[in-house]
């Protein structure tokens, strides 16, 4: 510790004397049951440090980064099934001390013997520029910091251009409290492979940006596609926009990597756990067709015994009956749009009889696994009920 704090003061006196302050984040990302990624950005190149430990002893751990502005801290040597408390700082104002630090928290993934998962789902945080959803956001915000979650899932379309800086105004900015406290998991949307998606143009547009600012679960994958396992669940994410026009976009289709991975995936999770798909364009939708997944994807599922699978890109709160063989079943995958967090609400276009609830309103879901019963609540950003399902495994 004395020789950290011999490094950092030294940094501090080498360094100009600047303005510096947190201006995206603190978020961490990247929680497994014995590492996290603790990441921020600062107004000005400066050094930066974090102090780190389990809840109650939230300075028994430093780490120090080098003069930058943007900072990553990874840390290793965590406990599983453990609630972790940490400080990020960084050069204050006269260069002769600290800021006064963005205090944080997260939750290290569980062991398998807990059969206890709450997390968080959003989805089209992105907006149009003409459109202004910023007070919808942030009082979404308010309401999920009411809920107890293990990590936010995000079902893609973060920012509506796909840059890291509209990402700060669209999503970190409005979701900051909640970002800070609770660990980042998303699907890669559309909007992210940015306006030039189905051109050459596109090449390298997803690296610059999502992929520099994003750590999500590893897998063969990542952060196209990946799992995790946290409890007695395995979240599997997916990557669907080679189809929708994406050419940077990793091939889904039955000869495909992907989809080789995804079977393969789904093959060898352990029959006692819940599986769910977790992907930005819907199998099925009230929204609009969305023949391509339902033909390549539900048989897949349903072998598979899928219990959930969560979507996105409509603009809108959608949950189906159990799907199998394209109608509504006694048994069978579940498909959860949720795509209505800021970007536009789309009315229903058709009716169909696997269809169960649908509104096209600003919602979030909050999702809670309690051994082989899982209940799913949706709520409006006001923290209004609009659905209700409890799925027995």
């Amino acid at each position: 510790m004395k020789y950290l704090l011999f490094v950092l003061l030294v940094f501090t006196l080498i360094l100009p004397v600047k303005a510096a302050e947190i201006i995206k984040g603190p978020y961490v990302e990247d929680s497994a049951q014995k590492s996290a990624v603790v990441k921020f950005a600062a107004s000005e190149g400066t050094p930066a440090w974090l102090e780190y430990g389990p809840i109650g002893k939230c300075s028994q751990l430093m780490a120090i980064a080098a003069p930058a502005r943007n900072h990553k801290f990874i840390l290793h040597g965590l406990t599983a099934n453990t609630q972790f408390c940490y400080t990020a700082y960084v050069q204050n104002n006269s260069g002769d001390g600290v800021q006064e630090g963005s205090q944080g928290t997260f939750k290290t993934l569980f062991t398998p013997e807990r059969k206890i998962v709450n997390f968080l789902v959003i989805g089209n945080t992105s907006a149009p520029a003409e459109v202004d959803t910023s007070e919808i956001k942030k009082t979404m915000a308010r309401s999920m910091a009411n809920f107890e979650a293990d990590f936010l899932l995000h079902t893609g379309n973060i920012s509506s251009s796909g840059l890291a800086s509209d990402e700060t105004k669209q999503f970190f900015e409005p979701y900051e409290k909640i970002l800070r406290n609770t660990a980042f998991v998303s699907a890669v949307g559309i909007d992210e492979y940015g306006p030039n998606a189905d051109t050459q143009q596109g090449k390298g547009f997803l690296a610059a940006n999502y992929k520099a600012n994003h750590n999500m679960p590893w897998s063969k994958g990542t952060p196209n596609y990946y799992y995790f396992d946290t409890a007695n669940a395995r979240i599997i994410v997916i990557d669907t926009n080679s189809l929708y026009g994406a050419l940077q976009a990793p091939k889904l289709d039955n000869k495909s990597a992907q989809y080789e991975w995804l079977k393969t995936t789904l093959a060898k999770t352990d029959a006692d756990k819940w599986k769910i798909v977790v992907m930005h364009h819907p199998v099925y939708s009230s929204g609009k067709s969305e023949d391509l997944l339902s033909t390549l994807l539900a048989p897949l599922f349903e072998a598979h015994q899928v219990k959930l699978v969560i979507q996105g890109h409509q603009g809108a709160y959608e949950r189906t009956k159990p799907i199998r063989r394209g109608a509504s079943a006694k048994s069978g995958p579940i498909y959860l749009t949720i795509g209505g967090s800021g970007k536009f609400f789309e009315e229903s276009s058709y009716e169909n009889e696997w269809g169960s609830k649908y509104f096209a309103l600003p919602h979030f879901a909050h999702i809670k696994i309690v051994d082989r019963k899982l209940s799913l609540r949706a709520y409006t950003h006001d923290k209004k009920l609009i659905d209700a399902l409890d799925i027995n495994f």
